[in-house]
């Protein structure tokens, strides 16, 4: 009698036994499913970004100095260089937001990007008329990621971009 106890116990035990290491299997499984999503999201924005890195070419640093400096001189040719190179970090930021999404960022450190980045590179003229239009008509950005751009952009100089090299410059020279 108490062998039969003490088997229908064992038993019990085993089965609960079973029925935890299932649920880990579960959710080992998850967190492989999310990692391979944040892999696979990561694989698609950088193919996105190469294709338009391929579009700046070796001026696209003289054109963007052009975008800063003034943008009466920019052609089509520049303003699709230009579209590349900000298209690409606005990209970056997306996949960024969607670290954060999937809970591998807190948000918290996603938007430290943003603040860090997004005056340097839309804080000029063309960089803000851009923004404005890109961020009106693209609907793959979150919310969230939109605001704490603007938010952003609203807490600096509109001339950010020049006034960070001018500082340098002057710097060097004092």
């Amino acid at each position: 009698m108490k062998h039969g106890k003490v088997g229908d116990w064992l038993q019990i035990m085993a089965n609960i036994g079973i029925v935890v290491g299932l649920l880990l299997v579960g959710v080992q499984m998850k967190q492989n499913s999310d990692l391979l999503k944040t892999q696979l999201l990561y694989e698609e924005s950088q193919r996105a970004i190469t294709l338009e890195t391929l579009v700046v070419g070796e001026n696209g640093a003289d054109v963007w100095a052009r975008s800063i400096s003034g943008t009466s001189n920019m052609s089509l040719a520049d303003q699709r260089v230009m579209e590349a190179l900000l298209w690409s970090f606005v990209e970056q930021l997306r996949a960024t937001r969607m670290l954060g999404e999937l809970g591998l960022l807190d948000d918290d450190e996603w938007k430290a990007r943003v603040v860090a980045e997004s005056a340097f590179w839309l804080a000029n003229d063309y960089g803000a008329a851009w923004w404005k239009n890109y961020s009106k008509a693209n609907h793959a950005l979150t919310d969230d990621l939109k605001a704490a751009i603007d938010n952003r952009l609203s807490q600096v100089e509109y001339a950010f971009t020049a006034d960070y090299f001018k500082r340098i410059s002057d710097s060097i020279n004092e």
